[in-house]
């Protein structure tokens, strides 16, 4: 999917004739705060480097992953995304049919498409709780067969809901002829490690899991992801990794930001915080929204009738303004939206200008 994603401000920005830098961008899931203290510094400081190649196999990001992991190197793959990874397991795997619980990220049901899989779509599952999970995985397990490789988003795009860690753990445990591909893109927006990864030193032999630092450091632009599961998990998927695949600003950028804790904590804290503001006044205000739960920065909304997500969206794109149509999202039936949250200022922007939207259809 190619098209369809958001955070296509360059196309937008060249459409209204503007700078990048005057589009708001609603539509992109990364961090809503500024890129973390010393960054920029550290890629000037580093710009001459691009002179020679890259780390050919990323070590040095690789190596401070294994630090922060307590892993070895040789657990953890880098590439330019986690898109990378989510195409070149099919093929590389050899499987012959996906499973992809709906509605969720696009991305897995066309890797599987282009490897030739078979694809089974299960749900949707809109709502999220402990009673879904549970749900989502007895399905997934009453479905499955030997071989096959499941998708999983943990937290889900676009719904953010959380499947936790024992229920997944359990399921994955108990179906070992079964890849288990675990997407926690989003999960430094939930909470630390600890309680939102299953990167650790007992992961199964039947999982990989995909991790990027586009979404949490704010930083999409420098393409940069890695994949991590056992020794052996590895060693499989190297047979797709390409040499030099990663360029050298995002590796400076990978080692520097691994260990930025305290700046993963702010973006939780302030996400939080901010959430609960603009929800309330969604719900005061802007009458045609209805919030889906979940608990990711970004937030699901189904749209009242008559509007529509286009009409919505192509409107605010005028004004430069970038929301999430979910037109494409499999499994969404009827009309939603989503919005990533940005700065206090930019969200209430936001909020006044689709106050005109309950004007324009008597709601208000």
């Amino acid at each position: 999917m190619i098209q369809g994603h958001g955070g296509d401000v360059f196309r937008v920005a060249k459409s209204l004739s503007v700078s990048p830098r005057d589009i708001k961008d609603f539509s992109s899931n990364i961090s809503p705060l500024p890129l973390p203290d010393g960054l920029k510094e550290r890629l000037i400081a580093s710009l001459d480097e691009i002179r020679a190649l890259p780390e050919v196999d990323s070590l040095t990001v690789r190596e401070s992953l294994a630090a922060r992991y307590k892993l070895d190197p040789e657990n953890f793959l880098i590439g330019s995304g986690t898109t990378e990874w989510i195409y070149s397991l099919p093929r590389v795997m050899g499987t012959k049919r996906a499973l992809i619980p709906l509605p969720t990220y696009a991305d897995y049901v066309d890797a599987a498409a282009g490897a030739g899989c078979k694809i089974e779509t299960l749900g949707p599952w809109l709502h999220g709780g402990q009673d879904t999970s549970s749900e989502i995985l007895n399905t997934i397990k009453e479905r499955m067969k030997k071989g096959d490789i499941v998708f999983i988003c943990n937290p889900n795009n676009p719904t953010g809901h959380f499947i936790p860690l024992n229920f997944l753990l359990d399921a994955i445990y108990a179906e070992s002829d079964v890849l288990w591909v675990i997407d926690e893109s989003y999960a430094p927006f939930v909470g630390s490690d600890s309680e939102t990864s299953l990167i650790s030193s007992s992961m199964p032999a039947n999982i990989l899991i995909l991790r990027s630092f586009s979404k949490i450091y704010g930083i999409p632009g420098l393409r940069l992801g890695y994949a991590t599961g056992t020794i052996g998990m590895m060693k499989k998927l190297a047979a797709a990794a390409r040499p030099w695949a990663v360029n050298r600003l995002a590796q400076v950028a990978g080692e520097y930001l691994i260990e930025r804790f305290s700046y993963e904590n702010d973006v939780r804290d302030y996400c939080r915080h901010e959430k609960e503001r603009f929800l309330s006044r969604i719900k005061k205000e802007i009458r045609f929204l209805t919030p889906i739960e979940g608990r990711t920065h970004f937030i699901l909304f189904k749209i009242k009738p008559p509007l529509m997500a286009k009409k919505i969206a192509d409107t605010l794109k005028k004004k430069r303004i970038l929301i999430r149509d979910c037109g494409n999202f499999r499994g969404l039936y009827g009309e939603y939206l989503r919005i990533s949250l940005r700065s206090h200022e930019d969200n209430d922007a936001l909020l006044g200008t689709l106050k005109e939207f309950n004007h324009a259809i008597n709601l208000a």
